[in-house]
């Protein structure tokens, strides 16, 4: 069932400030929107016994859930031609509903019927009569058993396109000759129930058309390597294909894909197969192997989702069978070892995702085969890699985006791979980037956040990069800056974001050193320093930021702004000074931010001083939104006696 309450979020956030259409005037507790020329008829949850009877003439859509109605007959509404979607779902209160005959008979325009989570659904034989209109039919948590399917409920329904059955009890699969006509059925979901067969001409009724979705996950499904049960998908195309969730081993899949051998198949879903692969450790079970998928040879998948189970090894030409794959989701397995020659026959594929798994070194066998591919994503993130052979990823010349996050990686990876432009090597234990040029030298995003860094200096031999435009150097160590980046030419002109945040920056500066680092980077147009310990800044620290518009200062130690700390910074919108210490603030420091739009100086509490009142004066008159975080500006008096915070007035009173 769609809940209700989601029909209502995928509605425009304007209708919440709606109001009532003056010709309208609908009783309590039920509530009328009008959005984008659409009525919503809103009555759920209510303690209804029956659907309301002055439910307005023009209403487009129809909100019953949550209610207590027990039944409803073509007597229960009144003639709505306008109506396009009714949610009647989860009538808990009465324990059960009842639909009579032809009962939408007068909402003959209905495109979209919820009845889903009424546990106990009596359904007459022509429930549905009229509904020539209806594409959505939701009827799942129902009870339903296989008579659905086969009492020719659905015969009037010749423009259906969604059929959703799932959680309920049918236990075979066998549509009656009335789906024959329902040539416009294309999304068929049958998840949670209890069918454990489906063979030869049970789904004939379905034949010469495509469905886009047949889910059948998470079904008691089982199939025997024999004549008896041949193929129940003949002439039926499938564009996703879901038997995720199923208790198969290695050997039922295989039996399975023999079974359905020769239909086309264009995304596959196995994820959370509990007993395919050896798990770690195991070995009761097998991995899957040349042989497992062999029966899918002709069906052209071209989207495979083997996530979320319990593949521990990934043996020779193991996918041989999917020459035609595209995109591979093996993430969250137990994949500790990939063999030599694993994608071997991949030869179109452009995604592979491994993340989730247990690898805990890369070598050059393993991807060897992907090499001449047009593989663009690879995915390694939140494995346990520490140690990446020499070259092991070169040759993956068309590869664009890497992501080795979360691993155990302590140094920049010895291979080249020139057509990176994403690389992502956070929350890993890089203590340098020594080698970063030679890796990935077109990189236009790369995130070193959460690693081992020291040298505030890094960030010059970062900045060769030439193309890089986004860096974020985040939850680092940096504590240090070596002068060496002195003598280089400027870098990195091209750079638009840095995330420094979460360092300690503020011993760097105070120190003296550093305090040139920005110089050079005209273009940049967003800074992160926030949490970085800055008790002040230094002088003309943001000469260079020329086109800077954003900047976090936020939670640091300043007490303080120097008139000139902003200097230069003509471009700035957006200040963020949340959580400082500040004890004053000199209207001075704004001066040179002509462009500004927004100061935050939430979590701040100022000193009373008649130094503020200028500032507070200001705050009142100017057009900059001034964020508070949902506080009045207010200030301390100097003294142990006085510690509350005081409102403005005291500054009035006293200044």
């Amino acid at each position: 069932m769609l809940p209700s309450a989601l029909l209502l979020l995928l509605l425009p956030l304007s209708s919440l400030c709606s109001t009532l259409s003056p010709s309208i005037s609908p009783p309590s507790p039920c509530t009328s929107l009008l959005t984008q020329s659409r009525l919503v008829y809103i009555c759920q949850a209510q303690g209804l016994r029956s659907v309301p009877s002055l439910i307005p003439p023009h209403t487009q859509v129809l909100l019953l859930a949550f209610n207590g109605i027990s039944s409803v007959s073509q007597f229960s509404f009144p003639d709505l031609p306008l109506l396009r979607s009714l949610s009647l779902g989860a009538q808990h209160l009465a324990g059960s509903l009842s639909v009579g005959q032809s009962a939408f008979l007068h909402s003959p325009n209905l495109t979209s019927l919820d009845l889903g989570g009424n546990l106990n659904l009596r359904l007459h034989p022509e429930a549905f009569g009229g509904l020539a209109q209806l594409e959505v039919l939701l009827l799942d948590s129902n009870g339903l058993d296989e008579t659905v399917l086969e009492s020719g409920l659905f015969r009037d329904l010749t423009n259906l396109r969604k059929l959703d059955l799932s959680f309920n009890r049918i236990r075979r699969l066998r549509p009656d000759p009335s789906f024959f006509p329902l040539t416009s059925l294309s999304y068929l979901i049958l998840k949670l129930n209890k069918i454990d067969s489906v063979c030869g001409e049970d789904l004939r009724s379905l034949r010469n058309r495509k469905l886009e979705l047949l889910d059948l996950s998470s079904n008691p499904l089982h199939f025997t390597d024999s004549p008896s049960c041949s193929n129940p998908f003949r002439d039926i195309a499938l564009g996703t294909l879901d038997v995720s969730s199923m208790d198969w081993n290695a050997e039922k899949v295989e039996t399975f894909f023999r079974t359905i051998s020769g239909t086309k198949v264009e995304r596959l879903k196995m994820n959370h197969a509990a007993a395919l692969g050896s798990g770690f450790g195991f070995h009761n079970l097998r991995d899957p192997d040349e042989d497992t998928f062999s029966g899918l040879n002709s069906s052209e998948v071209w989207a495979l989702d083997l996530s979320h189970g319990f593949i521990s090894q990934l043996a020779p030409r193991v996918f041989s069978a999917f020459s035609r794959l595209i995109s591979l989701d093996l993430s969250s397995n137990k994949i500790n070892r990939i063999r030599p020659g694993a994608f071997s026959g991949l030869g179109e594929l452009v995604s592979l995702n491994l993340s989730g798994n247990l690898l805990g070194e890369l070598l050059s066998p393993s991807f060897q085969v992907l090499c001449p591919t047009s593989l663009q994503a690879l995915d390694l993130s939140s494995n346990h890699i520490g140690a990446i052979q020499y070259g092991a990823l070169d040759g993956l010349v068309a590869l664009e985006t890497l992501s080795l996050r979360d691993n155990a990686l302590t140094r920049i990876p010895s291979v080249r791979l020139p057509g990176l432009t994403l690389v992502l090597l956070s929350q890993n234990r890089i203590s340098d980037v020594y080698g970063l040029s030679s890796f990935s030298p077109r990189t236009t995003f790369l995130d070193l956040s959460g690693n081992r860094l020291t040298d505030l200096g890094s960030l010059w031999e970062i900045l060769e990069l030439r193309s890089l435009r986004y860096l974020l150097l985040g939850r680092n160590r940096l504590s240090r800056c070596s002068p060496s980046y002195a003598s280089r030419q400027v870098p990195g002109k091209g750079l638009l974001y840095l995330d420094l945040s979460d360092n300690a920056l503020g011993g760097v500066w105070k120190s003296g050193q550093c305090k040139d680092i920005f110089q050079g980077l005209g273009q940049l147009e967003s800074l992160n320093l926030s949490r970085n310990h800055l008790s002040s800044l230094p002088e003309d620290l943001f000469q260079g930021l020329t086109g800077l518009q954003a900047l976090d200062l936020s939670w640091n130690d300043l007490r303080g702004l120097r008139s000139g700390a902003f200097l230069g910074l003509s471009y700035l919108r957006s200040l963020n000074l949340q959580g400082n210490s500040l004890v004053t603030l000199s209207l001075s420091f704004l001066v040179p931010l002509t462009s500004l739009e927004s100061i935050d100086l939430s979590e701040v509490t100022f000193v009373c001083d008649c130094g503020l009142r200028e500032l507070w004066d200001w705050m009142g008159a100017t057009n900059v939104t001034v964020q508070l975080g949902g506080r009045t500006a207010s200030c301390m008096l100097p003294s142990p006696t006085l510690p509350e915070p005081l409102l403005v007035t005291y500054l009035q009173e006293n200044c």
